[in-house]
């Protein structure tokens, strides 16, 4: 993805509204992804695992990996999804992924889904 696309998307989320001015950024330093967070003035440290590094001092990605690899799994079922609504398929996953087995109230999936 592109940094002007991504810029464009409401749900990336490397953007000013969801991101405070002192966050800090970890990523494998690859892309457009770097200049975007260099021009939204964010901290960035970059694990390049490509490298062979995997960790640099508290700094990883295997969250964003696991969580990625994750969210991959779920989407195959669905052969794609349009942009338009990428935003509401995250939302459901990310309800999802934080719910625990047991069986939760429309109210309380909601929440998860929104990032309350």
């Amino acid at each position: 993805m592109c940094y002007r696309t991504a810029a464009r998307l409401p749900s990336w989320p490397f953007s000013s509204r969801c991101c405070p001015s002192d966050a800090a950024v970890c990523t494998d330093g690859g892309g457009s992804v770097g200049q975007a967070i260099k021009d939204l003035g964010l901290e960035h440290h970059r694990v390049v695992t490509s490298s062979g590094t995997h960790a640099i001092g508290a700094w990883h990605i295997q969250n964003v990996n696991s969580y990625h690899g994750r969210l991959k799994g779920w989407m195959r079922r669905f052969n794609g999804v349009a942009t338009a609504y990428l935003e509401n398929y995250l939302g459901w996953f990310r309800a999802l992924d934080r719910m625990p087995r047991s069986p939760r109230q429309p109210a309380q999936l909601l929440t998860l889904a929104v990032g309350a």
